[in-house]
């Protein structure tokens, strides 16, 4: 792993690199993935910055916080790359994983759910164990698109005010957005 340490307004002694850089291997333990690590320190008047960007193959993993003590600032970084990191490696796991069917389960049925063994002949089939059910009002793609913004959702359907008809706009990997549009000729 390429690490890179950058300091901005601060004086880089050499216990705040090996500081973090041990931190930053640390990273690394948990994914080993990583092929570039740049680690940015400022000071801003009584402010202490960390930010942290970690390049892999298919992904790449930002952070920044700020406390007052640059050592602070960079373990709750660190934190919030260490969440990031096994959230990525949750759902490469998940999707790995996934069987072909779905299976709907009501609500009290949850607890029920048992674990099949690996000696099984029927692959796993994923389980629904929760339907959100709402009623949108008519909207424009735009307007989709904050909403989906300030419910923090990755996508979101809504029924289109221009056509009527129900539309879908998401999140795209590189940050812009794509919209669903369905054709009925």
């Amino acid at each position: 792993m390429k690490m890179m340490l950058t300091g901005r307004h601060l004086e880089m002694d050499d216990q705040i690199r090996a500081y973090a850089e041990k931190k930053l291997l640390k990273a690394e333990t948990y994914f080993d993935h990583i092929i570039e690590a740049h680690m940015v320190l400022s000071a801003e008047k009584h402010r202490r910055i960390a930010e942290v960007t970690l390049n892999a193959k298919n992904v790449t993993i930002h952070a920044n916080e700020e406390t007052d003590d640059i050592f602070n600032s960079i373990d709750r970084v660190m934190e919030k790359v260490d969440a990031q990191v096994k959230k990525y490696k949750e759902r490469i796991k998940d999707h790995k994983h996934r069987a072909k069917g779905l299976v709907p389960v009501a609500q009290d049925e949850e607890s029920d759910i048992e674990d099949d063994s690996e000696d099984s002949i029927e692959p796993k089939q994923e389980v629904i164990i929760k339907v959100n059910r709402f009623a949108s009002k008519p909207m424009t793609a735009q307007e989709a698109v904050m909403q989906m913004n300030l419910l923090n959702d990755d996508f979101l359907m809504f029924s289109n005010s221009q056509t009527n008809q129900v539309n879908v706009v998401y999140k795209r990997k590189d940050g812009t957005y794509g919209w669903i549009e369905p054709d009925y000729e």
